[in-house]
């Protein structure tokens, strides 16, 4: 998903993918085990820990719980909107803004509810790879399937777990009525009600597992595609009858799909034709039929911007290649695709690039790109000064929204991309999301265990784990 959250470097990944044997697993050493940033993030204060936050969510319902998921392996859970004596939405006639209504129930910055994911729903769990400190989160997403009951979807280092969200708003619910005034939150355990695996890979001396970076739920087939750190690319799973249906999208010996692992997918089946798009470190987009699992169509976004040169800008400080026939990119450069999402008709890609020569030209470290679904089509680009690792849409301020490693987050025209501003965040940004409803409330989160709130581009509070 977001680059790079994974226990294993990304130095070590890719010799796996460029091993003769792509399922001969590499073994690194111990130094190389833990990455949490690829560029230097800023200074954070006294009180942030060392953990890292990788995917968030809002809840649906009448109450949006903010649900978070983090490097060490927790789900926790805030009630950031706090009314008269019991929380309430913005929409449901309260007159307040959302900027003073932006605080947290409670126990102050602290969530009220924090679960240790695990396949059997014990904390000590520790069969994920024979370790428990590398029981990583990275995704959370909530989908309806069929049953119309809500599940919390989160996936990692343990695969993917499927929890019956009610059981979540049960404990939340019971935690509330203690009234707590401690700084700590509920710690409970939930089993989760059903649980994917990637196909058995071989492990490394150190025991690391093959990680699920991101999830994506089609509904109307009652299936869930995630994106893995193997070379099987993306699996999926029917959630009616639990089963394994195929894998598409990694390494085969065709050369249809992609070089590396996956960081991001997503279903579409908005636009009258069902795509299921996957981006991955090796700097690809993919467009597959999700009922065939078949390729579609490739892009290499690195050559998409050599070749339409015109459509892209320059937000980095190497600008002397708009009025050229040189590459933004220095000789040596690759790219990774880290995150994607929707609007409408079209799809924003956004990533990070990495520089393994000798040149003393500056070259930009990141990219967004905008992509039209019906007729998958390149319109707008631009290369960045910082790596992006999350993009999402915001309906209420109309534009795209992305953090990477410079402790900022940016404001993208949705149909233009041209960048409409910056906000300071507190650290290096790894996922956002939008509160349901009218008003522009959202929330980053990041390394350091912090979450910043927003409320009309402006950051108002901050949340801690």
């Amino acid at each position: 998903m977001k680059a790079p959250q994974h226990c294993l470097s990304n130095s070590g990944k890719r010799k796996f993918f460029q091993t003769a044997d792509p399922y001969a697993k590499y073994r690194c050493s111990a130094s190389t085990v833990k990455v949490t940033a690829r560029a230097a993030s800023p200074p954070l204060s006294s009180s942030s820990c060392s953990c890292t936050i990788y995917g968030s969510a809002f809840s649906p319902g009448d109450v949006h719980y903010l649900v978070v998921c983090d490097s060490m392996g927790r789900i926790c859970v805030w009630d950031i909107l706090l009314g008269s004596s019991t929380s309430k939405t913005i929409n449901d006639g309260d007159t307040r803004s959302g900027r003073d209504m932006l605080q947290t129930k409670g126990i102050g910055s602290k969530p009220i509810l924090c679960v240790h994911a695990s396949r059997d729903g014990t904390r000590n769990n520790t069969s994920f790879g024979g370790i428990s400190d590398t029981n990583t989160l990275y995704d959370v997403k909530f989908i309806h399937p069929s049953s119309n009951e809500t599940m919390l979807v989160v996936s990692g280092d343990p695969g993917v777990l499927v929890y019956r969200w009610a059981d979540f708003e049960a404990a939340i619910s019971e935690a509330l009525d203690k009234k707590l005034s401690s700084a700590t939150a509920t710690t409970v355990e939930i089993k989760p009600i059903t649980t994917f695996e990637p196909h058995p890979s071989p492990v490394t001396a150190l025991g690391e597992t093959i990680e699920i970076n991101a999830t994506s739920y089609d509904k109307s087939d009652n299936l869930l595609y995630a994106a893995a750190g193997d070379s099987f690319g993306c699996y999926q799973w029917d959630l009616t009858t639990e089963r394994l249906m195929g894998t598409f999208g990694g390494y085969n010996r065709f050369g249809t799909g992609h070089r590396d692992y996956l960081h991001d997918v997503k279903c579409i089946s908005e636009i009258g034709s069902k795509y299921v798009i996957t981006g991955g470190e090796d700097g690809q987009m993919g467009f597959w039929d999700g009922k065939e699992r078949k390729s579609i169509e490739m892009f290499n976004i690195q050559n998409t911007f050599d070749k339409k040169k015109v459509l892209v800008k320059s937000y980095s400080q190497n600008k002397s290649f708009m009025n050229s026939f040189s590459s933004p990119w220095n000789k040596g450069t690759s790219l990774w695709v880290s995150s994607m999402t929707t609007n409408g008709n079209w799809v924003a890609v956004c990533g990070g690039a990495e520089n393994s020569s000798n040149s003393t030209r500056s070259s930009p470290n990141g990219f967004m790109s905008l992509w039209h679904l019906p007729s998958r089509t390149f319109t707008s680009g631009c290369v960045t000064r910082e790596s992006l690792n999350d993009i999402t849409y915001n309906p209420a301020l109309g534009c795209f929204v992305s953090g990477g490693n410079e402790g900022r987050i940016s404001f993208w025209d949705a149909s233009k991309l041209s960048l409409e501003g910056r906000s300071w965040s507190t650290v290096a940004m790894y996922t956002t999301s939008v509160y349901p409803g009218s008003e522009a409330i959202m929330v980053t989160g990041g390394a350091g265990g912090i979450l910043d709130c927003f409320v009309d581009r402006v950051r108002v509070s901050q949340l801690k784990l």
